[in-house]
């Protein structure tokens, strides 16, 4: 495990990681970007509060793209199984 400073919101941040540095930066560049889009968009000028709210939009998020990728998923396998049934 290796440790890693980031930065979000003009703060470091010391974090511990399996993952490569790149994910990690990664991870920590989409994060500063979302908290500064509600930072921006509200601006309550509580980190915290800015913190939930990104993680709240970021699993919002997550989630309508993993139904969107399991919706897709599951047509693409329906016509599959058509097929082979008209084969069969």
């Amino acid at each position: 495990m290796e440790t890693f400073v980031i930065k979000v919101l003009d703060r470091e941040y010391s974090v511990r990681a399996d993952s490569d540095s790149g994910h990690v930066l990664r991870i920590a560049r989409i994060v500063d970007k979302k908290m500064r889009q509600i930072d921006r968009k509200f601006s309550h000028g509580s980190t915290a509060r800015t913190a939930v709210l990104a993680c709240m939009n970021l699993v919002d998020e997550y989630l309508k793209e993993s139904k969107e990728n399991t919706d897709w998923a599951t047509r693409r396998i329906g016509t599959l199984i058509e097929k082979l049934d008209s084969v069969l």
